[in-house]
């Protein structure tokens, strides 16, 4: 599961690169299209960027031309079904809440049973 640095990154190249799994993007670009919520540095781009391809989301080489640094990036089977994965999780996300509420309502009402019941024999 990636962590949220990582997750938004790969949401901004995910959405990048749809329909070509492909694409050309320079540090810059992608710290700019962060910075609103996310402010991260270059040196920790490259160490997610690094994690992204482990995690096998990418296939990232960094290259340097007239003196500017590019991430050459493909998506793999994995990145190019982040999407689906994303939703997944989120519907389990989900159910799993849901499943906690109800626990918790119907502990609630076996509470209010066993109290009523108790009370009724008391008096």
């Amino acid at each position: 599961m990636l962590n949220k640095t990582e997750s938004r990154v790969m949401s901004y190249i995910f959405e990048k690169c749809k329909g070509e799994n492909k694409g050309i993007f320079t540090p810059k670009e992608i710290l700019a299209a962060l910075m609103p919520k996310l402010e991260i540095t270059a040196r920790q781009l490259d160490v997610v960027m690094s994690n992204l391809a482990l995690d096998d989301y990418i296939e990232c080489e960094k290259k340097e031309k007239d003196g500017r640094i590019y991430f050459l990036v493909s998506l793999t089977m994995r990145g190019a079904a982040f999407d689906r994965e994303r939703q997944s999780q989120k519907r389990q996300m989900m159910k799993s809440v849901l499943w906690k509420l109800a626990l918790t309502v119907g502990g609630v009402i076996v509470t209010l049973i066993l109290t009523k019941i108790f009370q009724s024999i008391g008096k």
